[in-house]
């Protein structure tokens, strides 16, 4: 398994980011309970949020990602993806 830490960047349009959250917050939670996303949240400005998941690969996070509704809707605009090694802390 890799670990990837995904950053997004959020449209303008807080109409569709306020529409759209339950459905987004619903699907993290079920990727959570699967143990794919290990940590997630938004920036505290609202422009954004981080990610990150633990996957066998690229094509698992990309097929996580696209079922997120706020990538299918939307919402994110831009994604950023890096490999990532956990070294200290609970995911470690």
């Amino acid at each position: 398994m890799a670990f990837y830490t995904v950053v997004w960047r959020y449209t303008e349009d807080t109409e569709l980011i306020d529409r759209e959250r339950g459905p987004h917050g619903a699907y993290l939670k079920e990727q959570v309970a699967n143990g794919v996303i290990r940590v997630a949240g938004p920036f505290e400005d609202g422009t954004g949020g981080i990610l990150v998941a633990e996957v066998a690969d690229q094509t698992q996070l990309k097929s996580v990602l696209e079922g997120d509704p706020y990538v299918a809707q939307g919402v994110v605009v831009n994604t950023q993806i890096y490999p990532f090694k956990p070294v200290l802390g609970a995911l470690a």
